[in-house]
C-alpha cells in the first residue's frame, strides 16, 4: 500500500513534467560553469588588487564595476588586509560569502598589468577563460628585483632623505645608509620568526636611537606616513571602518617608533651624559635643527643628484620596471619642485605647502592616465612618498626625541603622529581635487585606478 494520499499523487505524477533534453542539460551545465568561472575570476582579482598595492578606498568601487560588467550579483566590504565577498543567486535565493585575506604590498608592474586586464574585461575584449589565464600568468611571474637588493635600496633612500629632509651632511647620510643596510638585513631575518615580529621595530629603533640621533633617516622607508595618508583618504571617501583601523595602527606605530628611538637615545645619554648636554651638542646638530627645504647645510645644487636618486630608490621599492621610471620620476620631481618654490620664494602657509604639491602630482598623474590610457598610480604614489617626509622634515622628526613639545608623552612620537595627520589631510585634499578636475563624472567603462 502506498503511503501517499490520492491528492499527493495528483500533483506528483511524472506525466506533468516534460523531460529535460540533452541540449538543455548542456546549456545549464555551461551556465553554471560560466558563473563559477566569473566568481573565481573576481576572487583572484580581489587578491591581486590587495597584494599589488591598489588604492584601498577604490577596491570596493573597482570590484562593483567589474561585477556589473560580468553580470555577477555581488557585494563587497573591505577592512585592512581582508575583503568580504558575497555572491547572490536570485533564482535560488541563496548567498555565498568568501573571505579573502592578503597583506598589502607594492608591485606597480603587476598592478599595471591587472589594470590593463580590467580595461579589456570592461570592454568585452577578452573572455573569462582568457582573463583567468592572464591573471594566473601575472601572479606566477617571479619578482623582477632580487631580495638582496633591498639593503642597497634602503641605503640609497636613507642617504638622500637624510640630506634633503633632515638637514644632514654627507657623513650623516653615510651613517644613515649604513644603519639602513643593517635595518634591511635585520628585517629580512626577523621576518622568519613569528614570535619576534611584534617587537622588531622597537628593537631596531632602540639600536638606531642608541647609535645616533642624526641617523633618523635610516628607517625613512618604514615611516607610517603613507599609511596615515591612505587612512585619511579612506575616511574622506566614507570608508570609515578601514580608515579608522588604519589610522589607529599608524598612530600606535608612530608611538612604537618613538618609544624605541627615545629609549636608545636615553641609554646612550646615560653612558655619555656629555653627548646630550647643551655643551656637548655639536655645531652641526644646531645647524641641522634650523635647517629645512630652503636652508640646507650642504649646497642646494646637490638636489639635482639626490632628488632623482631618491625617486629611483622608491621606484625599485614599489616594484616598477625601468621603462616606467622616467614618468614616475617626472611626476615626483614636479611635486618636489612645487614644494621648493612655494617654501622658498613665497610666504605660503603650511596648509598650502601640503595641498598644492599634492594637487600638482595628482593632476599630472590623472592627465597622463587619461591621455595614455595607462595606469599612473605608480607615479602618484611616488609623489606621495616624496611629500610625506618632505612636508614633515626635521621639526616633526624631533618629536621622537622630546623636542616637539612638553609633557609626559612629548617624547614618544605624539608630535610626529600629529604632524603626519595634518600633512595627510593636506595631501588627501590635493589628490581629490585633482581627480575631480580631470574626472568630474568618473569613468564610464574602466574602473578608475587612482586616488
Amino acid at each position: 500500500m502506498s503511503r501517499r494520499s490520492s491528492i499527493d499523487s495528483m500533483f506528483t505524477t511524472a506525466s506533468q513534467f516534460e523531460p529535460i533534453t540533452l541540449e538543455d542539460r548542456i546549456r545549464i551545465t555551461f551556465e553554471i560553469a560560466n558563473i563559477l568561472q566569473k566568481q573565481e575570476f573576481l576572487r583572484k582579482l580581489v587578491k591581486a588588487l590587495m597584494l599589488y598595492g591598489a588604492p584601498a578606498h577604490r577596491l570596493e568601487y573597482i570590484l562593483r564595476q567589474v561585477s556589473r560588467t560580468l553580470g555577477v550579483d555581488a557585494e563587497y566590504v573591505y577592512i585592512p588586509n581582508v575583503m568580504f565577498l558575497t555572491f547572490f543567486d536570485q533564482s535560488t535565493h541563496t548567498t555565498e560569502t568568501h573571505f579573502i585575506r592578503s597583506s598589502q604590498l607594492f608591485d606597480m608592474h603587476k598592478l599595471g598589468e591587472i589594470f590593463r586586464l580590467e580595461k579589456l574585461v570592461s570592454h568585452g575584449e577578452v573572455s573569462v577563460d582568457e582573463a583567468l589565464e592572464f591573471i594566473d600568468k601575472v601572479a606566477n611571474e617571479p619578482p623582477f628585483y632580487p631580495v638582496w637588493l633591498n639593503p642597497f635600496i634602503y641605503a640609497l633612500a636613507s642617504f638622500c632623505g637624510c640630506v634633503m629632509f633632515y638637514g644632514g651632511q654627507f657623513k650623516e647620510g653615510g651613517l644613515s645608509a649604513a644603519l639602513a643596510i643593517f635595518f634591511a638585513i635585520y628585517e629580512l631575518f626577523t621576518g622568519r620568526y613569528l614570535s619576534f615580529q611584534p617587537i622588531w621595530e622597537i628593537t631596531v629603533c632602540i639600536f638606531i636611537g642608541f647609535v645616533s640621533r642624526v641617523a633618523f633617516a635610516s628607517f625613512i622607508i618604514i615611516l607610517p606616513g603613507y599609511s596615515m595618508a591612505v587612512s585619511i583618504i579612506e575616511l574622506v571617501s566614507r570608508q570609515l571602518v578601514s580608515g579608522v583601523v588604519r589610522m589607529v595602527y599608524a598612530i600606535i606605530y608612530s608611538f612604537l617608533l618613538g618609544y624605541g628611538i627615545e629609549m636608545g637615545s636615553e641609554l646612550f645619554g646615560t653612558i655619555d651624559p656629555e653627548s646630550v648636554s647643551q655643551q656637548g651638542v655639536a655645531a652641526a646638530c644646531v645647524a641641522a635643527n634650523s635647517s629645512n627645504t630652503c636652508r640646507t647645510i650642504i649646497s642646494k645644487w646637490f638636489y639635482f643628484l639626490t632628488v632623482p636618486l631618491f625617486a629611483i630608490a622608491y621606484c625599485i621599492y614599489l616594484g616598477a620596471r625601468p621603462p616606467r621610471w622616467p614618468v614616475m620620476v617626472f611626476v615626483a620631481v614636479a611635486g618636489f619642485v612645487t614644494t621648493y618654490v612655494l617654501a622658498c620664494y613665497t610666504s605660503a602657509p603650511s596648509q598650502v605647502l601640503q595641498v598644492v604639491p599634492a594637487f600638482v602630482v595628482g593632476l599630472l598623474g590623472n592627465i597622463l592616465s587619461k591621455l595614455t590610457g595607462k595606469m599612473s598610480l605608480d607615479a602618484v604614489i611616488l609623489g606621495v612618498f616624496y611629500m610625506v617626509p618632505g612636508s614633515l622634515g626635521l621639526k616633526a622628526a624631533l618629536g621622537f626625541f622630546g623636542q616637539s613639545g612638553t609633557g609626559e608623552f612629548a617624547n614618544q612620537g605624539a608630535g610626529f603622529a600629529l604632524s603626519m595627520i595634518e600633512t595627510s589631510i593636506g595631501i588627501s585634499v590635493g589628490l581629490f581635487v585633482a581627480t575631480l578636475i580631470v574626472y568630474p563624472k568618473g569613468t564610464q567603462h574602466t574602473p578608475l585606478m587612482s586616488f
